[in-house]
């Protein structure tokens, strides 16, 4: 843990360091370097602990009533920090590039670094913290530093609006949280998450029951759960690129961390549970899915696919919650296994779809796909690591999204011996996560084909290029890390199954049968993979060398159009209207149009918007509160004096009312 705390001490210097009064190259240079260093340090630690060695531990004497602060690194904590600090060094060496044209301007971009180094302490202190108090320090670092990354365009009155939507949403999420540790505190007489689970575990019941909904709200909002997710597209779309990876790939990964957390304190959830979290997951991933078709933003469009992935991953978690219900422990590995699996894909192709959207941001000026086409010419390697990001979120083979998807899919067919009324719903499950996967092919086979392939569809944007290396650097690890995972899906299972084995009671470093058979199975998945890209690989070589014969060109038909221009192209909205109309009742669509006029018309346009239902349904109801509290103001004469001294009885009588009825004197 020494080395944990040196880490620590090193980001937190090194953010220091980047507000100095130096060039912005330097203060680069100095973030980079303190992230780097922290990151070994961290993953020097980390690995062993992940791998079987014993759990760490430290302790801090604090002055009361905090006590003694407690940390404790198990395999959970682990395998969230072996890929969340390193990735957010990537982010941070995107940043380098991303924010280039900005060194030599008057802005300050060492405070944008250091936001970045906190948010690395924020992972040391969320994954590690036992003391309820330093996991509520890590969680609000995080917030407060992700809010401070998403309105570095705070000049632009959208952005503030979507960060305050942020902030607001984040915090709502923080009073539930709260609510529960402070009914946990109360109940278990300390501040230690151990202890919390001593008491959850011996305490099923009603009580037990409203924490686990209280966490589950919080941990929804941090996630960005459907109906939790409103604040999520309008984020992601304001946030600069590699912001936006990190919020979606890592920084709001640590609310299903807590999720899995409070799951091994309870030790062994009521049956409500698990079905509660898989309908809520289910939920999320349907209506994440159908969102991502109707949008013509492409950030947005992978703000809402997030909200359908966390939706996949607690599917796979709410499973592995019955297989400890019904003590079957093939189904609770395979559930947590998925899940677990699922979210460190995620991580790899979303960061990676992320970064491929800054990229044609910053050499375009816009993400709005209507105005976009035919990059793939000009930006063959931002294209080709879009389509590989695309395949695996997707859930297609050889990619690392099929295998974590894959093992979700063995736990919802097990055949282990529970009621048949399960086994179909699970079934039922299986189907809907199987629409969800379709969906999902639709909307990135949209997005890439509008975006990179055909002609440019406006000519007054910007000629496009590609981007420097900062910036393909960590597109290209990404890509190679879901490669890599889809073609050997037992590394991956490697770094789950020691969490799997804490969740199964079980030590990580002791064999178990159930975690064998699973990575026997997906080493077979592997080797299909492998063969499956090599094929690839082969065509693509073949294509290559051999010559291919002159086209012969001629006249095309142009359905009676002389002129043939880009307009004339499939958008967005064309290719999938067919797809958005048979769900008008789930996606709101919004067309603003101008009819053209007269024999020869000059201006003339149809322009389509999927707004988020949930998030104009909310408007709707804070707007009418609004005016009827307006409305009430106006009646009651607040300027009276008989109206301040009744209002002032009456509170004093609630609170009276209160104090009896929960026993205490007058």
């Amino acid at each position: 843990m020494v080395l944990l705390i040196l880490a620590s001490s090193i980001l937190l210097i090194g953010a220091g360091l980047c507000l100095l009064p130096t060039r912005n190259a330097a203060r680069a240079r100095v973030a980079i370097a303190s992230q780097v260093l922290a990151t070994a340090l961290v993953l020097a630690v980390a690995l062993p602990v992940l791998f079987g060695a014993p759990e760490l531990s430290a302790k801090l004497p604090w002055a009361y009533p905090v006590g003694i602060f407690r940390m404790r690194l198990d395999a959970l904590g682990a395998f969230f920090l072996v890929w969340s600090l390193p990735m957010t060094l990537l982010g941070s060496l995107y940043a380098v590039g991303y924010m280039r044209p900005h060194f030599k301007g008057p802005r300050h971009l060492g405070v944008h670094f250091a936001l970045l180094n906190l948010t690395s302490i924020s992972f040391v202190l969320v994954y590690t913290g036992e003391h309820a108090l330093i996991f509520l320090l890590g969680w609000e670092v995080a917030a407060l530093a992700a809010w401070l990354l998403v309105i570095w365009d705070y000049t632009n009155q959208k952005v503030r609006f979507a960060g305050f939507n942020y902030l607001v949403s984040t915090h709502i999420g923080l009073i539930f949280l709260v609510a529960a540790v402070m009914i946990l505190y109360t109940h278990a007489g300390t501040w230690y998450l151990g202890d919390f689970g001593v008491w959850l575990h011996a305490n099923p019941g009603p009580l037990r029951n409203a924490i686990f909904l209280l966490l589950v709200t919080s941990f929804g909002l941090k996630s960005a759960f459907f109906p939790f997710h409103s604040w999520l597209p309008r984020a992601h779309a304001a946030a600069p690129a590699h912001v936006s990876a990190l919020m979606s790939g890592v920084i709001h990964k640590a609310g299903l961390y807590a999720l899995v957390r409070f799951v091994l304190l309870i030790g062994r959830p009521d049956e409500w549970m698990g079905w509660f979290l898989i309908g809520f997951s289910v939920c999320s991933a349907l209506i994440g899915g159908l969102y991502t078709v109707g949008q013509r933003d492409l950030k947005r469009l992978l703000g809402y696919s997030s909200t359908e992935n966390v939706g996949i991953a607690g599917i796979g978690l709410g499973v592995g919650c019955l297989g400890l219900t019904w003590g079957l422990p093939t189904l609770a590995a395979l559930g947590f296994a998925g899940g677990l699996l699922h979210i460190l894909n995620h991580a790899f192709f979303k960061c990676q779809l992320f970064y491929a959207a800054g990229a044609v941001y910053q050499t375009t000026h816009t993400v709005d796909m209507e105005r976009l086409g035919g990059l793939s010419r000009l930006m063959p390697w931002t294209g080709v690591f879009f389509l590989i990001g695309g395949v695996a979120i997707s859930a297609l083979p050889p990619l690392n999204g099929f295998a974590s998807e894959f093992v979700i899919y063995s736990s919802l067919f097990d055949k282990g011996s529970f009621d048949i009324w399960a086994k179909l719903s699970l079934c039922a499950v299986a189907a809907a996560l199987a629409f969800v996967g379709a969906v999902s092919a639709l909307s990135i086979t949209r997005a890439f084909g509008v975006v990179f392939m055909g002609a440019p569809r406006d000519p007054t944007l910007p000629d496009a290029h590609e981007v420097n290396r900062w910036m393909l650097l960590p597109m290209g690890l990404h890509a190679v890390g879901s490669v890599v995972l889809g073609v050997v899906p037992a590394a991956g299972f490697a770094l789950v199954s020691g969490p799997v084995a804490l969740l199964l009671g079980v030590a990580p470093s002791t064999p178990n049968a159930t975690l064998e058979r699973i990575s026997a199975s997906l080493s077979r998945i592997g080797a299909i993979s492998a063969v499956l890209l090599a094929g690839v690989l082969l065509v693509l070589w073949w294509r290559s060398r051999v010559p291919l014969r002159p086209a012969q060109s001629g006249p095309t038909w142009g359905c009676g159009y002389g002129n043939i221009n880009t307009r004339m192209q499939y958008t967005g909205a064309s290719f999938s209207n067919d797809f958005s109309r048979r769900f008008r009742s789930v996606m709101v669509l919004l067309q603003r149009k101008k009819a053209p006029l007269g024999y020869f018309p000059e201006d003339s346009y149809v322009i389509t918007d999927c707004v988020d239902a949930v998030e104009r349904r909310l408007y709707a109801v804070i707007g009418h509160g609004d005016e009827s509290a307006t409305r009430i103001s106006n009646n009651l004469h607040e300027d009276d004096p008989r109206f301040a001294f009744a209002a002032a009885l009456v509170a004093l009588l609630v609170i009276a009312t209160l104090v009896r009825l929960a026993g205490g004197p007058l």
